[in-house]
């Protein structure tokens, strides 16, 4: 999560800093690379049990101004949220299928950018969990981030995130991040994976987007337990620049910084439904640190301008920072969190979205 020096905004309390993005790096140097690329080994995967839904999730207690994360080119100034908006519609019923806990995770190997991988996956049956959104209500579990007392940042700012009937992929229903408009709007939902989840999460969402951010929002946050520490470093896809962003974060709180940032060469689809996968291994059998994250866009893994890391120190050119191992995937955070201005009125649904241990692929 990067947030551009010109645009930052510091919590001072609790020793939190709350801090936006920056450019990718403009020197030539390029930054060390110690992330490796993975091959999937094989995982028992667990039966699937109905989760119920849960009521209305309220998108909005007071904002606050954004973690870490950031934008490409933010302005001058900070942002404190305004109040968040109403998420969620309410009712009862199941909240998606979430499947059981699957066996121990696939082995993964070295090889920044490579590594060979299954090129079908399991389909949606073979996932740890598994959500379509089809009784029309926000997900049973699904709570509303209070920054910085969970490690969500919080929402704020024009906007909500509900699950409605507007636009669907495979069904009647889908997750909205609906008319996000102005400064830094934030709306997005945490929820826990099942214990024992492991260290290394396939993920798959089908996405329509009715725009493309031009600075940095993050759309999914995994995070991951380290051995023998408190630390829970986390993984995000984002949206950068019409692009995708894979990013590896340290923990949030304090900061989520430094961080290892990668920036596709690979633009958003607009006004289509996109199947998007992303792979987080943090066990990284070949390497000695977690690997690098990997996304597909309908199947096809897209490619990264060199990786930067970065802080607030406002050097560039600095090394990949270190990006401990894991043991198990804990947590999720789904949503929409820009870390700066959005460009125009935009809208984005997420349905079906799965998480596993083995590559799920874009068949349901």
């Amino acid at each position: 999560m990067r947030l551009a020096l010109f645009r930052c905004s510091f919590r001072l309390s609790l020793l939190v800093v709350a801090c936006g993005c920056s450019n990718a790096p403009s020197n030539t140097g390029a930054p060390g690379v110690g992330g490796t690329g993975p091959v999937a080994g094989a995982a028992a995967t667990g039966g699937s049990a109905g989760a119920a839904a849960g009521t209305a999730a309220t998108a909005g207690s007071p904002g606050s101004g954004a973690g870490a994360g950031g934008s490409s080119a933010g302005s001058g100034g900070s942002s404190a949220g305004s109040g968040g908006a109403t998420g969620g519609t309410g009712g009862a019923g199941a909240g998606g299928t979430a499947g059981g806990v699957a066996g121990s995770g696939g082995a993964t190997s070295a090889g920044t950018g490579g590594g060979g991988v299954s090129t079908t996956g399991t389909g949606s049956k073979g996932a740890t969990v598994f959500y379509d959104f089809e009784e029309c209500a926000t997900p049973a579990g699904w709570t509303v981030p209070n920054y910085p007392t969970d490690p969500g940042e919080g929402n704020q700012g024009a906007g909500s995130l509900l699950v409605d009937m507007e636009k669907a992929h495979g069904g009647k229903c889908s997750l909205h991040m609906k008319d996000f408009s102005g400064d830094q709007p934030q709306h997005a939902l945490l929820a826990d994976l099942p214990k024992g989840f492991g260290p290394v999460l396939w993920g798959r969402a089908w996405m329509f987007n009715t725009g493309a951010p031009t600075q940095h929002g993050a759309l999914i946050k995994t995070r991951y337990t380290v051995p023998n520490s408190p630390d829970v470093d986390w993984y995000e896809v984002g949206y950068e620049k019409q692009n995708y962003d894979g990013i590896w974060h340290s923990p949030l709180p304090p900061s989520g910084l430094p961080e290892w940032v990668l920036q596709s060469n690979t633009t958003i689809v607009i006004n289509a439904w996109t199947c998007v996968e992303w792979l987080f291994d943090t066990q990284n059998s070949a390497g000695v640190e977690a690997a690098d994250p990997r996304i597909w866009q309908d199947g096809v893994e897209v490619t990264f301008k060199p990786g930067f890391e970065y802080d607030l120190s406002g050097v560039q050119g600095k090394p990949r920072p270190p990006t401990p191992k894991g043991t198990d995937f804990v947590g999720i955070e789904v949503g929409l969190t820009m870390y700066h201005a959005i460009d125009m009125k935009m809208n984005f649904y997420m349905d079906d979205l799965a998480l596993g241990k083995e590559r799920i692929g874009c068949a349901n």
